[in-house]
């Protein structure tokens, strides 16, 4: 359970016990050592010393603060730069003189010199974190160990200070929630002084590093020092999705998450920047930012930026996605490690790539990799037409000390995705059949036996989430697959988002008319249908259900026009949606079957259907259901009928349901419906009699269901039906029975229409 450490009390006695166990650690104590050391040299320098560029050369590269990690930065312009060396001298004889009170504005102006010096051309990115380091050198009172910004951040949030401080002001909003728990800290460089200086970053490592689940970088045992954390290589994201504008993009998004915002909101804002792109696009384009970036997270419905994405839309620098990129994504640290040994062609790389992941059977995520690392300035290309590692590229391959590992070909070949989804690893995780049971609508009163049995048909295999519902039409098949959907989908913002209806229609013979097509007037343009998007939809969306509710699907032969998917979804490989080597109007050529997909089908067997071949049946979970609880029907609660002709209406259907239930002509709850609203309106109309209405009624709606051969149980079926039609005194109802009965006497055989 996580300690809330806003609060005063668990404050203090977190501080205290991270300070006692890392005092008995050699790490910690040599490391207060040398820092003791370290800041007595630089606050003890006399000018000449302090400006001379071997000093300056220390006051930059000094680890002993903290390391720079992967944000190193060539700075021996800086260094060498006397206007920068006078600079930080004069800051530090200020610091010295001024009163305690005035410490705060001689630091800001000397910051704001320091970084009108410290810029382009003298750098050619910010060294932002050897500035932070460098400032705590100069005065350690006022500043923490913590230099990393973003995980400064992180950890002011954790403990209660407020997020409006910004740069050094932060450092100094962190020690003073520090210092209303502890007491204020020693003057000086005391041992306890030092030691307050370095809690910021204990309680990092202590209550935000060990507390993620498999965080980028770990801190090492014996140093106490960062490293990066990679993950196995089945374990992590297989490519990188390709987003044009490249870095100016990605924070031209994130920019609009910055202080928290819908999921809807942000798609929105992303489509305002390409309106071209399909909703699909997007949403892919999104799910790549949390996951492949690490830029953003999501809770629910709500997108926040990380203290990566934060940092990153802060600088624009590369560096500040470094580690989720070198252990979260393959291929990358991959390609590093591999140019450390000297520069390689495109062709090359790519085929060291097709090893790292044997699924890589085209070129486009082979593309969209070496794309990137040149976007992020980690490799150019130079007059030999070579591709080299640059000066940042370096930088990031140096922090690769494994190996890197390549998949398996039976692993690859499955898990090739091309179109990213939100999480590469576990599947979300469904509601249980209680919950659904519970958010079931209340005007859809079937059978918990029923329920459940659709439940498990569902989930009995970890990635073939289908089912065919058959039985009886009108008995609700639909309503079920669509209120089982909607019960599934129940907590989310809008979950009817997470449901399509698709009628099938007659003469599907192809996978076209649910997948779309090239156009075959315009090769560039793709003819997309809604099941298309939505399938995108649920291949980009993988933390949550999609349920696609085929509609009277043996109206056409289901494996013809659902042959791909039903191929995908026994090999958990890829659907094929065309044959182009790129992208057309937003739909890749292929994406893997995505296991979060739920397929419901509604099957009626009659002279319009067809039957269902055994690759179908193979598939799906099969749930038939014939029997109907008349007593069941929601709508007799919302009936306008009168008490006492709800009673006759209920007990006539209940009799002709049990009459012709033998001979599998009875009917379902939309036949109950509508006999009912034919005598609401019959009533209301004024003109027709309640008992010639309702006899009316079971004309209209039950008798034309009516027909057979003339076997024993069709006889018994017709013969019940005619004695509860005289009984209950329907007396056109009664007739047209007695006229099929002399019918099938006669004929041999019986139907309503002649």
């Amino acid at each position: 359970m996580a300690v809330d450490l806003r609060d005063n009390t668990n404050l203090k006695a977190a501080c205290e016990a991270v300070l006692a166990h890392n005092r008995e650690l050699p790490w910690y104590q040599n490391w207060l050592k040398k820092l003791s050391e370290f800041l007595r040299k630089v606050q003890d320098a006399d000018q000449e010393e302090f400006c001379s560029p071997a000093f300056q050369e220390l006051l930059w590269e000094s680890e002993v603060i903290t390391t720079t990690g992967m944000g190193t930065v060539n700075v021996s312009e800086v260094i060498a730069d006397p206007r920068v060396a006078e600079c930080l001298w004069n800051l530090r004889a200020s610091l010295k003189t001024v009163d305690a009170h005035l410490h705060d504005q001689v630091l800001k102006e000397g910051w704001r010199e320091l970084n009108q010096l410290v810029a382009p051309p003298a750098v050619r990115r910010n060294p932002r974190l050897k500035k932070y380091r460098l400032f705590a050198a100069l005065c350690p009172t006022e500043l923490t160990t913590l230099a990393h910004y973003p995980k400064l951040r992180t950890l002011a949030s954790l403990i209660g200070v407020g997020g409006s401080e910004r740069d050094l002001s932060l450092h100094q909003g962190v020690l003073e929630r520090l210092n209303d728990v502890l007491g204020n800290r020693e003057e000086g460089l005391s041992t306890p002084s030092l030691e307050r200086m370095t809690l910021p970053w204990l309680l990092y490592m202590k209550f935000v590093q060990e507390q993620e689940a498999e965080a980028t970088e770990i801190a090492d045992p014996s140093t106490g020092q960062d490293r990066l954390n990679p993950l196995p290589a089945e374990r992590r994201r297989r490519g990188m999705l390709a987003i044009g504008g490249g870095i100016a993009t990605i924070r031209a998004i994130i920019e609009f998450a910055k202080e928290g915002c819908k999921r809807e909101d942000l798609v929105e804002h992303m489509r305002s920047i390409n309106p071209s792109h399909a909703t699909s696009s997007i949403r892919t384009q999104l799910n790549s930012l949390i996951a492949e970036w690490g830029v953003l997270r999501a809770q629910g419905e709500e997108i926040h930026l990380t203290p990566r994405g934060e940092g990153l839309l802060e600088t624009g620098e590369p560096d500040e996605v470094s580690d989720w990129l070198l252990t979260r994504v393959l291929g990358v640290d991959h390609m590093l490690f591999a140019l450390r040994s000297g520069p390689m062609s495109v062709s090359a790389m790519n085929e060291a790539l097709r090893k790292v992941n044997p699924g890589w059977t085209s070129d486009r995520a082979l593309t969209s990799l070496t794309f990137w690392l040149r976007a992020l300035q980690l490799v150019e290309t130079r007059a030999d037409k070579l591709q080299h590692l640059t000066e940042l590229g370096e930088t990031w391959a140096a922090q690769i000390y494994w190996e890197p590992q390549s998949l398996a070909p039976e692993a690859g070949s499955v898990a090739a995705s091309v179109v990213p989804s939100s999480e590469e690893a576990a599947p979300f995780e469904r509601p249980s059949l209680e919950t659904i049971l519970r958010s079931f609508p209340e005007d859809i009163a079937f059978s918990i036996s029923l329920v459940a049995r659709l439940d498990a048909g569902l989930w009995s295999h970890q990635r073939r989430h289908f089912a065919v519902l058959t039985g009886l039409s009108g008995a609700g098949k639909t309503v079920l697959a669509r209120g089982y959907a909607l019960a599934l989908h129940e907590g989310q913002t809008h979950p009817a988002e997470g449901l399509l209806t698709v009628p099938v229609q007659p003469g599907w013979h192809d996978p076209s008319c649910l997948l779309g097509y090239v156009n075959p007037l315009n090769s560039e343009s793709y003819v997309r249908t809604a099941f298309v998007d939505f399938l995108l939809r649920a291949s980009a969306d993988s933390e949550r259900p999609y349920t696609v509710v085929l509609d009277e699907m043996n109206l056409s032969h289901p494996e013809q026009y659902l042959a791909p998917l039903l191929s995908a979804m026994e090999t958990g490989d890829h659907i094929e949606l065309h044959a182009q080597d790129n992208d057309i109007s937003g739909v890749p050529a292929t994406i893997m079957y995505p296991s979060n997909l739920v397929i419901i089908g509604t099957v009626n067997m009659d002279e319009t259907t067809h039957g269902l071949s055994d690759k179908v049946l193979d598939r799906a979970a099969v749930i038939e259901f014939w029997d109907i609880d008349v007593e069941a029907f929601p709508g007799w609660k919302t009936s306008a009928l009168a008490e006492e002709q709800v009673v006759r209406v209920r007990d006539t259907l209940k009799g002709l349901v049990k009459a012709l239930r033998p001979a599998r002509l009875h009917f379902g709850w939309r036949t109950i419906h509508d006999v009912i609203g034919y005598i609401e309106q019959a009533e209301r109309g004024g003109v027709i009699d309640f008992d010639t209405a309702l006899d009316q009624a079971i004309y209209a709606k039950v008798l034309p269901k009516l027909r057979g051969e003339d076997t024993p149980r069709v006889q018994a079926a017709f013969a019940d039906t005619s004695t509860l039609l005289r009984d209950m005194r329907l007396a056109d109802s009664a007739a047209k029975v007695a006229e099929l009965q002399d019918d099938l006497r006669s004929l041999g055989s019986a139907r309503f229409w002649r």
